[in-house]
């Protein structure tokens, strides 16, 4: 898998512009991890707690706050992101089969396409359209 380029938030921002586009406008004090054009990952891992601790440990001394993909993100698996994780930005269009956000925030600039979103926290934004092909009808814990 490509490896991915850390850079400050304040750099982030200067080349994409996500304070603006993020609901918490982006600064978590934190790193963000960087891959640069479009990605596709195979399986389950990709964005897990095991995924953002490689990141960790590649970046050290630096914390790992964001996770940045600059083109569209495809993923043959779910995508479980993991609530160590502050922030992922996708500035293309998502396709997975699930995606599961629990306290992070995640920002796709394109369109969103899963056949399942678990989305609790209601922290996802979606710039283009949204096409869930089965939403999630289980109650919440409230």
């Amino acid at each position: 898998m490509l490896k991915p380029v850390v850079i400050s938030e304040a750099e982030l921002d200067r080349r994409h512009g996500t304070f603006a586009r993020l609901a918490s406008g982006g600064r978590y004090g934190c790193a963000c991890a960087v891959y640069e054009g479009d990605l596709t990952v195979e399986g389950d891992a990709w964005l897990g707690d095991e995924h953002w601790s490689q990141l960790q440990l590649a970046a050290a001394p630096d914390d790992i706050g964001t996770i940045v993909v600059t083109g569209s993100l495809t993923v043959r698996g779910d995508l479980c992101v993991s609530d160590r994780l502050m922030c992922a930005v996708v500035l293309g269009d998502l396709v997975a089969r699930e995606l599961a956000i629990f306290e992070t925030e995640f920002y796709v600039g394109g369109d969103l396409r899963v056949d399942r979103l678990r989305d609790r926290d209601e922290y996802l934004t979606v710039a283009g359209a949204r096409r869930v092909a089965h939403p999630d009808v289980e109650p919440d814990d409230d």
